[in-house]
Formats: C-alpha cells, structure tokens, sequence
C-alpha cells in the first residue's frame, strides 16, 4: 500500500526548484512512439478523451482543445495538444524506478502484475495490455526508461 501511495504523488513537485516529474522524457519520442500508443488505446471519450481526467489524452476525431467544428476534429493535433498529451503522461512516470510507473502498471492486467483499472472493469473486456511483454505497452516503458528519438521524426497520423 505503501508503494501505491508513492506512486500517485510521483507527478507532486516538492519545491519550485526541484525539477519537474519527467523532466528527462523525450519529447520526440513521446511525439512520434508512445502518443499513437495512448490515442488508440485510451483515449475514447468514455476513457481518457475526457478533460476531467487527471490522464487526459487528446486526439484526432476525439478530445481537442481549442477545435470549434466538427471538420476540424479531424486536423492534425496542435503544438499546444502535442504538449499537454506529454505533460500528462509525463506525470504518470516515476523517474526513479521507471518501470514501476503508473502510465505502464495502470493499463496492465492484475493477473499480470498491473494495478487495477477502471477502464476494464467499465468494457468488461479485460485491461488494456494482458501482457507485460505486449508491444505497445513496451513502446511506453522505453519511453519511460530514457529512450530518445530524432527530433525529425514524423508522427503516425501528422499528414493532412
């Protein structure tokens, strides 16, 4: 209990000069790696597509912030929502033990080591990763452990 109790203050700053939660994590590689991972897999409305979550994922023909019509839901994502997906996950990882971060146990399955979930308990159809060992959900713990990528790169999905 402990340990879970670490972890949800894990993204509190204890003074303004200590450095902010995931002040290592690449922006790139978050941009272009791990944000495709959490628009399809989290953020639907009923999910993370919601603003009153403290996890808040905005995405194509999803959540948006600043979109006024429904033709421009489907616009690539704005600098601005590119930045708030980032601080977001950013304050689900633990910089000092990355792999027991939230943004990685959250979305796990209990039978598999992972924390419980909303999300699953809602669908009914299981947690979002079965496996510690599933693809997508090692994209996010590389990211997580320090993994970098050219700031070039192009983002799935960035092209009108």
């Amino acid at each position: 209990m402990k340990r879970l109790l670490l972890l949800l203050f894990v993204g509190c700053q204890g003074s303004l000069d200590a450095p902010e939660s995931g002040a290592s994590l690449d922006p790139n590689f978050f941009r272009c790696r791990v944000q495709p991972v959490l628009v399809k897999n989290c953020s639907a409305f009923l999910c993370h597509g919601d603003a009153r979550r403290f996890l808040r994922v905005y995405g194509r023909d999803r959540l948006r912030y600043g979109v006024a019509g429904e033709p421009d839901r489907l616009s690539k994502l704005s600098a601005v929502e590119i930045q708030a997906n980032f601080e977001s996950a950013s304050a689900f990882v633990d910089p000092t033990a990355p792999d027991e971060s939230l943004l990685l146990l959250k979305p796990l399955e209990t039978d598999a080591g992972g924390y419980f979930h909303r999300g699953a308990e809602i669908f009914n159809q299981g947690n979002v990763f079965a496996r510690p060992d599933d693809p997508e959900l090692d994209v996010i713990r590389q990211w997580a452990r320090g993994a970098k990528e050219n700031e070039t790169c192009v983002e799935p999905g960035s092209m009108e």
